[in-house]
């Protein structure tokens, strides 16, 4: 029985560890607080807390459930006109922060808050991981199927449903994972929308009493939520990955007169995403352009690319040192490995960066402060975000033709980064880019944890929002729009050939 090489056992076992290191922090808390945390978990309010954020999760989820693989047919497999245009529309929601489509809306309607509005404006923000993950599924695998279905007198709804979505279905949940896991983790948005959620709670209880127990009490609830995610979605997702085929001229589903009616659904979801948010911010940019400070914007932007580009290329190591683990070597406890990535994912950033700080003050004193202790806060954040996309792709890759180069005399290392890889890039490549992307976009811990003397885009944003300077926060909001617009495209550029092939 082959095993894995000892680097990527290590780097396995460091992620996990490092994950479970949030969890160590809360448990201390809940030691020396007891009696308040038990206190604190009686409480009806910690009850309309429960219900609030599984409310949120699970309608924001669902939404972009649908919404994301819609569009993924839509633009991968049917007729519709312009599909790599809406293709890129689709993706372009993952540049823009969550807090800052909340901030366009609220600037247009003030009116906008609670329930409706906190879902709406996450599954905004959540359809793209599920348009990727769907649409990357769909060019990998043979539409010939499809088109069998079709000719023995299945209809396009039946098809759809019997056909295509089997195969799609293990890519779908594992976006619906993250779409879950970010919902129930995000701060920015829902606070500005004042819903109250567990995250919302948590941050309040820190800010306003310092009572680090009673937050403690209810991020361990999410905790508990989190790893109830999992199991459904492990048990339900399936582990039936299609083998990629050859590339291929694909027939594309002719919808008739159903193609108008796609056409402007996508147009709707666009105009929504995408135009309103940054025509609020274009209109904020314009009244506050005479005071726009430069170079402390050069400032933000270098330290944002910078950050960004190193906690990617290093997150996406350890993710890939996971999946091959789990993927090409699994057992017990390479599925407890990669489990355990998962489970400080929920968590807020401001609780993972209060463990950081103390564990950094106390035990890691020569990486406390430093940029280093920040993207070790981010590889407990983000490792799932790499991981989801790269974890199909290699799972993808036949073990035969491993085996054939096992055969021709390379090494078991040689084997993984001469055939494995390479096969694999675009997902890796999709992993890298994802981190980034969410790493310009992240912001309590990196207020947290950032040295002195250095901002972000995001950073300096937010301190522009806190006293409503909507005006001097546009430039950063519309700086950090571009920047991560970049990554947002080239996540899509597979399906952008495949739609330009069926075109």
């Amino acid at each position: 029985m082959q095993r894995p090489l000892v680097a990527i056992v290590a780097l396995g076992v460091f992620a996990a560890l490092a994950a479970l290191l949030p969890l160590g922090y809360l448990g201390l808390r809940l030691v020396e607080g007891f009696d308040s945390a038990l206190a604190e978990l009686m409480r009806l309010r910690t009850l309309e807390l429960l219900l609030n954020s599984l409310a949120l999760t699970v309608s924001v989820s669902l939404t972009a459930l649908l919404v994301g693989s819609l569009q993924a047919w839509l633009t991968v497999r049917s007729d519709i006109r312009l599909p790599g245009l809406f293709a890129v529309l689709a993706t372009l929601p993952l540049a823009i922060p969550s807090y800052v489509l909340a901030l366009g809306f609220l600037s247009i309607f003030p009116w906008l808050q609670g329930f409706w509005a906190s879902w709406f404006v996450m599954s905004i923000a959540t359809s793209p991981y599920v348009f990727l993950a769907v649409s990357a599924a769909l060019i990998r695998t043979s539409s010939t199927t499809e088109e069998v279905s079709r000719s023995l007198g299945y209809g396009k709804l039946q098809t759809l449903v019997r056909v295509t979505w089997p195969q799609v279905r293990p890519a779908a949940f594992a976006s619906l994972l993250l779409v879950a896991l970010y919902t129930l983790s995000e701060f920015g948005a829902i606070a500005l929308l004042r819903y109250d959620t567990f995250t919302r709670a948590i941050y309040n209880a820190y800010r306003g009493s310092f009572d680090r127990t009673a937050a403690a009490s209810l991020a361990l609830i999410l905790v508990a939520i989190t790893l109830v995610v999992i199991y459904f979605e492990r048990r339900y997702r399936g582990d039936n990955f299609s083998s990629p085929v050859a590339a291929s001229r694909r027939v594309p589903t002719a919808l008739g007169i159903g193609r108008s009616v796609a056409e402007i659904g996508l147009i709707v979801v666009a105009v929504l995403s995408v135009l309103i948010p940054v025509v609020a911010l274009c209109v904020w940019g314009l009244s506050g352009s005479s005071s726009l400070d430069l170079p402390q914007l050069l400032a933000a932007l270098g330290s944002s690319l910078s950050i960004a580009l190193a906690s990617g290329l290093l997150i996406g190591a350890f993710a890939i040192a996971i999946a091959i683990w789990h993927q090409r070597f699994r057992s017990r406890v390479s599925a407890t490995i990669e489990a355990s990535t998962w489970v400080a994912h929920s968590l807020p950033g401001v609780v993972v960066a209060l463990a950081l700080v103390y564990f950094g003050a106390n035990y890691l004193q020569p990486l406390y402060q430093s940029i280093w202790l920040l993207i070790f806060g981010y590889l407990i954040l983000f490792l799932p975000n790499a991981l989801a996309p790269i974890s199909a792709p290699i799972a993808q890759v036949p073990k035969s033709i491993e085996q054939v180069a096992r055969s021709l005399g390379l090494r078991a290392n040689q084997a993984l980064k001469s055939v494995v890889l390479p096969i694999a890039a675009p997902g890796v490549l999709a992993g890298v880019a994802i981190v980034s992307l969410t790493v310009l976009k992240e912001l309590p811990a990196t207020l947290l944890l950032k040295p002195n003397g250095v901002d972000t885009l995001a950073t300096r944003l937010w301190q522009a929002t806190e006293v409503l300077s909507y005006a001097q926060a546009a430039p950063y909001a519309l700086l950090l729009i571009i920047i991560a617009g970049v990554p947002a495209l080239l996540l899509n550029s597979q399906a952008r050939k495949l739609v330009s092939e069926v075109g």
